[in-house]
This record gives C-alpha cells, structure tokens and sequence, in this order.
C-alpha cells in the first residue's frame, strides 16, 4: 500500500513457552485456527469463509491456494463513537500453517493490512519462546489507535495462550484488557 495517507509499522513480541510443553505442542495449539481467534476476548463473532468466497485470501501460499479465512466481528470502537458508533469492527484472517508456526493477514476497514507470523524458536540456554512479528499497513488517521489496540490485544491473547498450554488445552480466551 502505497499512499500519503497510510503508514507503514512493525511490531514484535517475544512469549516464553514454559518448560516442559514441547514444541509440538505448542505448534498443535498455533495449528488449532479457531481457538487462536476464540482466544481473544474482543471477538464477538467468528466463521469460516467458503474457499471459493470472494473475500477467501491467498496470502500465505506459494501456490495462490486460498487458505483457511474467517470473517471475524470483535468489540471496539475503531474510530471515535461519534465517526464510527457502531462498537464492532469486521474484518478478515485468514491462517497458513507452516513447519515452524503459522502465518496470518488480517484485512480490515479503512484498508488496514496486517502480515503476521507466529514462530517457536529455541531460546539461548534452552527453553521455547513463541514470537510474534507482523507489518501493518493502516491509514495514518487510526494507526496510533490500531497500534495500541494490537499491543494490549496481543499481551492477553499470549497469557491466554500460553495458560491453555499449561492447562492442556490449544488455548483459552484472554481477559478484555
């Protein structure tokens, strides 16, 4: 996306695995699409979009395979109330599995793009770390509110995640935060 009004950002977060989950573990729980968008505690609604639907991405894929896409309605306010009253946001995922993690674009409103990949790495001196690395393209009138929304959205959503872990389960739903 290339315009005056969008920006571009990155964003990066590092999650400790605890020890004793194993990394195919944690990979079944990055695999499992529907618990990763159950997780956070701002979706309101969630489906799966048929392969052949026109908002199926093929992001992801070598081959330009449509890949698992969800539309997905959280809670928020994406603009001011008074510009935006509806206090929901709509939006796509889509999700391509890959040896190491797995790989999502979310496409929302106002041309936002977000490309993130979710990868378990080894950590020096042992132990797993779960990170998270992603590049966002957003207008420039809600970037300051989209990265916000991401950082405190991403803190609750790996707590819970790594709890469903510990728990024995792909993972739980984070706290609002």
């Amino acid at each position: 996306m290339s315009s005056w009004t969008t920006t571009t950002f990155t964003a990066h977060e590092e999650t400790p695995i605890p020890p004793g989950i194993s990394r195919e573990r944690v990979l079944a729980a990055l695999h499992d699409h529907v618990s990763m968008i159950e997780r956070n505690s701002r979706v309101i609604t969630h489906r799966l979009l048929p392969a052949d639907h026109k908002s199926a991405h093929r992001d992801g894929d070598d081959a330009g395979a449509a890949v698992p896409t969800y539309e997905i309605t959280d809670k928020m306010t994406f603009l001011p109330e008074a510009i935006w009253p509806a206090g929901s946001v709509t939006y796509t995922m889509s999700f391509a599995d890959t040896a190491d993690g797995v790989k999502h674009v979310l496409r929302a409103a106002m041309g936002m793009v977000s490309r993130a990949t979710h990868t378990v790495v080894e950590r020096e001196g042992g132990g797993l770390v779960l990170t998270e690395d992603a590049v966002v393209e957003v207008n420039k009138l809600v970037a300051g509110h989209v990265k916000r929304n991401m950082h405190e959205t991403a803190a609750g959503n790996f707590r819970a995640f790594v709890e469903g872990l510990e728990n024995g389960q792909a993972g739980g739903k984070a706290e609002a935060a």
